[in-house]
């Protein structure tokens, strides 16, 4: 072999050495990371792809994380929504059991107790949110502590403090979401029927006593069945709240199915394939020795060899 053909292959094996030493580097890089390439230029033209799928599943990703939420708001909507039903419902029974037992001298006590407990629902809150007070943020929406207060309220703004619009939310699919109805627009009447019978209560001495009189039985029927039809309307906004939870519920099961679809595709762009890998480095492992090797052969040459 001539001096200037074992400088030519020497050379050669010198360049495959060296290009062999970055692939290795590069696939090494790709195990270790698990992705294809250190930056979006190292994706070339599937660039613009990755970029498309991360931006959708970051969409996604927001839309669920608030859904799941609204969720957990809506069971505490709609358990407060329930206590007022049942707060009625139990008023209500109790003025017909007082009536079938010619007796309503407990019927004060069921009202007081219905009445705190019909506040206490309607100033819950969620997240420091009252649930009932429309959008804006603070104390609960109904500003009366006493049957007594109630009594005194020359009108709606004496007992309710509300913003002016209703809690909505816009996730942006479609016409925005109206959380709740006000505590006003669910409680007023109900506080109508209390105030009444609180009223009916302080004419007859602070109670009812036995036996009951006939005007006092057919004011007590009417109020039950007010108070029963009250109660129903919080039933509905009850189901209503439902209604909304399952309506999240299956498209929280939509965007979690999208999202799991995105990150497929992300990482059919992104991911390295360690199996191919794995061959790749085998395979450029065998060219680096043999490369090695020659490069390591010619260097022992000299022109000691040729005379």
């Amino acid at each position: 072999m001539s001096g200037a053909l074992s400088l030519r292959f020497s050379t050669q094996a010198q360049v495959d050495v060296r290009r062999i030493t970055r692939e290795l580097a590069d696939l090494q890089g790709q195990m270790a990371s698990g992705a294809k390439a250190r930056d979006l230029q190292g994706f070339g033209g599937a660039s613009s792809r990755l970029l498309t799928a991360q931006s959708l599943k970051a969409t996604s990703d927001a839309r669920g994380s608030v859904i799941n939420q609204l969720q957990a708001r809506f069971g505490v909507q709609g358990a407060a929504l329930g206590q007022v039903a049942q707060a009625s419902s139990l008023l209500a029974q109790s003025i017909r059991e007082a009536i079938s037992a010619d007796d309503g001298r407990g019927i004060a006590t069921e009202l007081d107790l219905s009445f705190t407990s019909i506040i206490s629902a309607m100033n819950e809150t969620w997240n420091g949110q009252p649930l009932f007070a429309g959008e804006r943020q603070g104390t609960g929406p109904i500003t009366i502590n006493t049957l007594e207060e109630l009594q005194a309220a020359a009108d709606v703004a004496d007992i309710f403090d509300e913003a002016g619009r209703h809690q909505i939310i816009d996730l942006g699919a479609g016409a925005p979401v109206k959380l709740s109805a006000k505590a006003s627009e669910l409680s007023m009447g109900l506080f109508q029927t209390i105030r009444g019978l609180k009223d009916m209560l302080d004419a007859a001495g602070g109670a009812i006593g036995q036996p009951i009189t006939t005007t006092q039985r057919d004011q007590l029927i009417l109020f039950a069945d007010t108070l029963s039809d009250q109660a129903n309307n919080f039933t509905n906004e009850e189901g209503r709240a439902g209604q909304l939870q399952r309506r999240f519920e299956g498209e929280l099961t939509q965007l979690e199915e999208r999202s799991n679809l995105l990150t497929k595709e992300i990482g059919s762009e992104a991911d390295a394939d360690l199996a191919q890998i794995s061959i790749q480095l085998s395979a450029l492992l065998v060219q680096y020795e043999a490369a090695a090797k020659t490069f390591a052969d010619l260097s022992r040459l000299s022109l000691l060899d040729y005379l």
